[in-house]
């Protein structure tokens, strides 16, 4: 992952929960969330008989959500995964490559609290999708990406640990994203699954 730019999406996450985060303090819970991501493309690019599609992949995510209310909160995130793709042609021997995403994200959360102690929440997301450039096997020069906007809307639980701050979460989302090389688009639009822990305090 270029260090740069990994750097830039760190501190636009500090930056927006520096902003936030004096106004929302004294009016809810704060959570911190970590764990592991898995991320399953759901489109591709198809050019004549050429077909680009990227695999699976798992990878990492982190959050902070600080809740404006009970019912509201906003979560600033980011996450990792390193892609594999595969270039399709007939008649010809396939090309493997791969590619990774450094997504930084902002939800605003809807809660609905349960009792027992559950937390149900869902929301939209916009983000912004920092992409290395694509390797490709047999090529020597790496294929240039752009970095662009992405936005999609996400649905988590979430379930504490007894009385302490520890808990565990859980999630589904769906972002609108493609990996754009010269010359077209690659459709990604993953679906995302999460499982990590909380900490709430």
């Amino acid at each position: 992952m270029n260090t740069k730019r990994l750097a830039i999406g760190c501190a636009a996450v500090l930056f927006l929960a520096g902003l936030l985060c004096p106004a929302a303090a004294e009016k809810g819970d704060k959570f911190v969330r970590f764990g592991v991501l898995y991320s399953m493309p759901t489109d591709d690019f198809t050019m004549g008989t050429q077909t680009t599609e990227l695999d699976e992949s798992v990878g990492f995510q982190a959050s902070f959500e600080y809740q404006l209310s009970d019912l509201i909160g906003i979560e600033p995130g980011v996450s990792s995964g390193s892609y594999d793709l595969t270039v399709v042609e007939p008649g010809f021997a396939d090309v493997n490559g791969d590619t990774q995403l450094f997504a930084v994200t902002t939800n605003l959360n809807f809660h609905f609290r349960k009792d027992s102690g559950l937390d149900l929440s869902v929301g939209p997301t916009i983000g912004y999708a920092f992409w290395d450039d694509i390797t490709l096997s047999g090529f020597a020069t790496p294929v240039t990406t752009d970095d662009e906007f992405l936005f999609g809307a996400s649905i988590a639980l979430a379930y504490p640990f007894g009385d302490g701050g520890w808990g565990f979460n859980a999630g589904l989302s769906y972002l609108a994203l493609d990996v754009t090389p010269p010359g077209g688009a690659i459709g990604v639009s993953p679906v995302q699954g999460k499982v990590g822990l909380s900490y709430a305090f």
